[in-house]
């Protein structure tokens, strides 16, 4: 086992094999998170001719924040060719995450193997690829693996263009190779989620730290890097957003009416104390790697492995920083510092790009310092971690549920919502649903979320159905996945029930009409008083 572990190929026939098991065990369907929808739904534009923001998601100021108005355009565009041959194939379309995986740790095995031995190397692909977490999060159409292979791939060009060789001499050639490939890298990485931004602060942060000046193969890669996220701006500057919903709104909420944001930086939150919240928060986060479980004997196992990898990885870490700072260490230190300035919740996902570098710092840790004063030690090391491991993630692997899958856009009675949504109302119709993103997908009608709670009054309501010239409302009960409707009530007297089963109500906004009869009514009622 040691031989094979050592061999160079032992690393590509494990991630086949790993390929082979995530393929064969996809689970079909998507939970209500939505972000999926807006991927799709930017790859379906993208194949079908049409501007690549012309999803009909409504994202206004007095709505509830489900998401951005657009995602980066790399994700989408590796999803377009998939959806161009299988259309709407849910499961297909997860081959691209699955594939992303894969990759993602085959460019891991080629960063680590310039500081770890192979059977190591080997040793920790078969860890990340065995983690439930990471083999659940497969069935999800997400950015999270693609963002990860070009992080990956950004890393390993300046390891192999600058790191490795500070002092040899560089020809023209090698130089503008370099620049290239960096730059391309780096903006492809940004270009599936936006905190690829720190892979060109890495860049600058290692010329100017360990190397003392800016080369001309960093000044390269930086411009081609800022030209194309220049270009990509100058695409997202265009809003679909009909004109009348902004202007509209504005009567609604007087002057504190602001554009729909297309990014996420006005999450950035200074606050140290909403900074140390996270700090807290990701530490949790980082410890779901190892599942909990219904023993309690495996979950000390857990919390007992967590702990003490932590420490070996923290000593990994301060000890590469004395040996030698290379953009490994620049960039974990870049990026966890983004994540604590970001204000969204601290959730595990925002972890896996990260998540490998944890591993390798402990093992670069056992392999520097503990293995060569014990050398016995490393083969009873990585059998009892093994061990562990296949307690910890065989027994949650076998007996993984699906409810958020099993309850999510795929479950009959939301089947039933959206063909009555497509087949009983106009095309140019506006539905106000708490998961807009998802109904513009699966019904390709225009959708907002519902108003935030200050605009909740029946009165107001309807004044902003008017303003966003909404017709119907959809109704359910969402928590981590949907639950059956038990009590729903029309949002004011202006609206008919016209759909119902048992998570979904479906009511149709009157309008005028509803206006004027209500004028009426008042009428008739103050000449009954006058008499």
């Amino acid at each position: 086992m040691r031989n094979w572990a050592d061999h160079p190929s032992s690393v590509v026939f494990a991630i086949l094999a790993l390929a082979a098991f995530y393929l064969l065990t996809l689970v079909d369907g998507q939970n209500w998170s939505g972000d999926f929808s807006l991927y799709i739904l930017h790859a379906q534009n993208l194949v079908e001719g049409r501007h690549y923001l012309d999803t009909g998601y409504l994202l206004n100021p007095v709505s509830k924040f489900v998401g951005p108005y657009g995602y980066p355009p790399v994700f989408p565009l590796l999803l377009a060719p998939v959806y161009a041959v299988f259309g709407l194939d849910q499961e297909m379309l997860k081959w691209v995450a699955v594939a992303s995986f894969c990759i993602s740790l085959w460019l891991a095995a080629k960063i680590f193997e310039r500081y770890l031995e192979q059977r190591w190397v080997f040793f920790l692909i078969l860890v990340i690829g065995l983690n439930p977490y990471l083999w659940d999060f497969t069935n999800l159409i997400r950015a999270d693996f693609t963002f990860t292979v070009f992080c990956y791939l950004s890393l390993f060009f300046m390891l192999f263009f600058l790191d490795a060789d500070r002092d040899k001499p560089e020809g023209p050639g090698r130089k503008i190779t370099a620049s290239i490939l960096i730059g391309c890298s780096m903006y492809l990485a940004y270009g599936t989620r936006e905190i690829g931004v720190v892979l060109p602060l890495t860049l600058l942060t290692f010329d100017i730290v360990c190397r003392r000046r800016i080369s001309l193969v960093s000044i390269g890669a930086l411009g081609i890097f800022a030209l194309f996220a220049w270009l990509q701006n100058l695409w997202f500057s265009t809003s679909f957003i009909p004109a009348y919903v902004e202007e509209n709104l504005k009567n609604l909420i007087g002057d504190q009416a602001a554009s729909a944001d297309l990014n996420h930086l006005n999450f950035v939150d200074l606050n140290p104390g909403r900074i140390l919240d996270r700090i807290i928060g990701y530490r949790w986060a980082l410890e779901r790697f190892w599942p909990p479980s219904s023993s309690s004997v495996i979950n000390t196992l857990n919390a007992l492995l967590f702990n003490v990898f932590s420490l070996l990885a923290v000593c990994g870490f301060i000890q590469a920083l004395f040996r030698r700072i290379t953009v490994l260490e620049i960039f974990l230190g870049g990026y966890i510092a983004v994540l604590l300035l970001f204000g969204a919740p601290s959730t595990i996902r925002y972890l896996i790009p990260i998540f490998p570098f944890f591993l390798f710092y402990g093992f670069l840790f056992c392999q520097q310092t503990i293995f060569p004063w014990l050398p016995r030690l490393k083969y009873a090391v990585a059998g009892v971690y093994f061990l562990l491991l296949a307690m910890i993630s065989l027994p949650v692997m076998s007996s993984m549920e699906y409810l958020q899958l099993e309850r999510g856009i795929t479950h009959p009675d939301a089947k039933a919502m959206f063909r009555f949504i497509r087949d009983e109302t106009e095309t140019d119709d506006t539905i106000v649903f708490i998961k807009p993103r998802i109904m513009a997908l699966m019904t390709q009608r225009q959708s907002a979320t519902w108003p935030s709670p200050v605009y909740s009054d029946p009165e107001t309501v309807n004044r902003f159905f008017d303003a966003l010239r909404a017709d119907y409302y959809v109704d359910m009960n969402l928590e981590a996945w949907m639950l059956p409707l038990t009590r729903s009530e029309p949002p004011s007297q202006c609206f008919r029930s016209v759909f119902r089963n048992e998570h979904f109500a479906v009511y149709r906004y009157e309008g005028q009409s509803c206006e004027k009869q209500k004028s009426a009514a008042n009428s008739t009622n103050s000449i009954l008083r006058s008499r």
